[in-house]
């Protein structure tokens, strides 16, 4: 394989509709990748194929252009290509301009050669299939774009018809796509009693919709309060239905009665979160851990780590280095909130 044939993967591809429209002009260009839809998910080192269409709409034919596929080279990467058959190789290239092109970015430059007699006006015509292949051992998902106006690029996206005088056309839409490798993880079911009065808590699972109603729709009609602390303006921050919430975050919630929470989502398994000096209200990952382990990151700057007991209405907390006996607990968990009482500035960083 040449070094100007960048490699990518894809297994699974669901297309995610991301339409980029320039202008008007008599005639218009559509440029998107087929098929919509393909799933690989055999997972690693697994390939399919994907294939880049053009379809121009008037009296006119597609005859040149230049345009760029960008994608996430961690996610996946181009390993080969075959020119569609109208297509003429002479005149075409792949990666030949240094400026263009690198990792997760591949740039084209093309040129229709039609039979005589034909046309392709009103009909798509191929551009490029695509070998594509996947690079991580994990799922993930990247966008696979159709690129103008890459950084640095000394040639921008262009686009030509074959009736025209030279001049690059100024419509034209571009349907990027959105590639899945591997198979998603299952979304996991986190449940939690929470007793009437206030509740300290957290959000060990990433849900799809993050915000208040969705997540805590287990106990709508049960609660009638929910805040957030801010540790810069050192304030209580009420939020509402429509209110995004954060992995990561300490949250209070008032119950008007008891209540069971249950909401799905993927585990949230790293932190990095930023703590100001003075009290700092987290959340906590999905497991549990030893808060000297924890707490590694800010092991000798933070005095002390409390949680709230709802149930006997009172805060519970932790002193690094007294004696076990003098502490209340010794484990942080999942779907906890705490307050930590930082000395000076500093990131907290965990993982499960």
């Amino acid at each position: 394989m040449k070094k100007t044939e960048t490699k990518i993967a894809v297994l699974g591809i669901v297309v995610l509709f991301a339409v980029l429209t320039v202008s008007t002009a008599s005639a218009h260009v559509f440029m998107k990748y087929k098929p919509l839809e393909t799933s690989v998910p055999e997972g690693e080192c697994h390939s399919a194929y994907v294939e880049v269409w053009a379809n121009v709409s008037g009296d006119d034919d597609l005859k040149w252009g230049q345009i760029g596929f960008r994608y996430d080279p961690s996610c996946v990467n181009v390993t080969d290509h075959e020119w569609g058959p109208w297509v003429d190789p002479s005149m075409t290239s792949w990666n030949a301009n240094p400026d263009c092109w690198g990792p997760g970015i591949d740039w084209v430059l093309f040129t229709f050669a039609l039979p005589v007699g034909s046309t392709m006006v009103g009909d798509e015509a191929m551009l490029v299939n695509l070998t594509v292949h996947c690079e991580s051992s994990e799922y993930c998902e990247t966008p696979l774009e159709l690129s103008c106006g890459e950084p640095g690029c000394v040639v921008p996206c262009q686009l030509k018809l074959r009736k025209s005088d030279g001049t690059p056309v100024s419509g034209y839409t571009l349907v990027n796509g959105t590639f899945k490798c591997g198979e998603a993880p299952q979304p996991e079911t986190f449940t939690k009693s929470l007793a009437k009065g206030w509740n300290l808590i957290s959000l060990p699972l990433t849900a799809d919709d993050m915000t208040v109603s969705s997540v805590f729709s287990s106990v709508a009609g049960k609660y009638d309060a929910l805040y957030r602390y801010d540790a810069e303006t050192h304030s209580w921050v009420a939020l509402g239905d429509d209110d995004t919430l954060e992995n990561g975050v300490g949250y209070f919630i008032h119950m008007t009665e008891s209540g069971t929470w249950t909401y799905q989502g993927s585990a949230y398994t790293t932190m990095n979160i930023s703590l100001e000096p003075g009290l700092n209200m987290v959340g906590w990952l999905n497991c549990s851990k030893p808060i000297d382990d924890a707490l590694s990151s800010i092991e000798g700057n933070y005095r002390y780590v409390a949680r709230w007991n709802s149930t006997a209405h009172k805060f519970e907390v932790y002193v690094p280095g007294a004696p076990s006996e003098f502490n209340d607990f010794n484990t942080m968990e999942r779907g906890e909130g705490y307050f930590i009482s930082m000395k000076t500035g500093d990131t907290l960083t965990a993982s499960c």
